[in-house]
């Protein structure tokens, strides 16, 4: 596995629940517990160790841990920046998931990462398949597309079944939009 995703379940772990949950997940993943190198790979058995020991460690299946990581990802400002470059509203941002993997390519060139097609059968109502791709990836989006409906403001039904995530977008507007500018305003001199 790519150690950006190691070290993403790591900083998750450490900035929601503490340093003190991190060694305790570590030592029962057998991992060490000043953490992962983001460049380095490591074994696929490690993160799902990791990924175990977790949920065991915050009594939560596997699946909500993963969206738990995959909302905490897109609070964090600079890739909920990226992110909000998908579309003005949150139905633009589900269609530009199509090209979420050529960005991340761009990024990052060794991240493997499987194509999206993004289904519409009617206005609001999306499904997304992925390419064969790790376990857990879809939980991980699912929780990502849940910040993403907030942020936009939109009211959404987001599900996943087996390998796709279900969306109906039941209200677009349904509050206010978090506040995003291409650029952050310079003071005046």
């Amino acid at each position: 596995m790519h150690g950006l995703v190691n070290r993403c379940i790591e900083a998750f772990l450490r900035n929601t629940y503490g340093s003190a949950t991190w060694q305790q997940v570590a030592a029962e993943a057998d991992v060490h517990p000043d953490g992962f190198l983001t460049w380095e790979s490591s074994p696929d058995s490690i993160t799902h160790a990791i990924v175990l020991a977790s949920a065991r460690r915050l009594d939560k299946s596997v699946g909500e841990l993963l969206e738990d990581v995959g909302a905490w990802l897109s609070r964090q400002e600079q890739i909920r920046r990226l992110l909000r470059f998908g579309g003005a509203n949150f139905q633009e941002f589900v269609e530009s998931l199509r090209e979420l993997p050529g960005r991340i390519h761009l990024v990052i060139p060794d991240l493997e990462f499987p194509g999206f097609t993004v289904l519409s059968d009617a206005p609001g109502r999306y499904r997304i398949i992925a390419e064969p791709h790790q376990p857990g990836l879809m939980r991980v989006l699912a929780g990502m597309l849940r910040v993403m409906a907030d942020d936009y403001g939109s009211l959404a039904v987001i599900s996943v079944v087996r390998d796709r995530i279900d969306i109906d977008v039941v209200l677009p507007d349904y509050s206010s939009k978090r506040g995003f500018e291409l650029s952050p305003k310079r003071a005046q001199i």
